[in-house]
């Protein structure tokens, strides 16, 4: 698949998951905010459009206790993926990065509160 291809099926998986699509063409896709104990925190998903060959990246920024905790997180889309395998891929990821989120340490002192 081509990378506009991907990139636009990636936008409107987390536009159809409540992501919020930046406007203007910049590094990250999209973005989401999250409520925390802290106040309202931003995730933002990024792809990269350039492969290594083989992969390119899918990631995430979310910072919880002055670290990202999505940066191991990330999910590499092969190159010569088809739209089935991209799906999968792209739902393990948004649901990886859910789940990281709500189990980081300002989401979870919310939730107790």
């Amino acid at each position: 698949m081509h990378t506009k291809d991907i990139t636009q099926f990636v936008s409107s998986y987390l536009q159809s998951n409540g992501w919020i699509l930046f406007e203007r063409p910049c590094a990250a896709l999209a973005y989401k905010r999250y409520k925390s104990a802290v106040g309202p925190k931003e995730a933002q998903v990024y792809f990269s459009g350039k492969d290594d060959g083989y992969n390119r990246l899918l990631s995430g920024q979310y910072y919880s206790q002055g670290r990202n905790i999505l940066e191991p997180g990330g999910q590499l889309i092969p190159i010569n993926c088809n739209a089935h395998e991209l799906y999968e891929l792209v739902m393990k990821f948004t649901e990886n990065l859910e789940l990281t989120i709500a189990d980081s340490y300002a989401v979870r002192l919310l939730r107790h509160s």
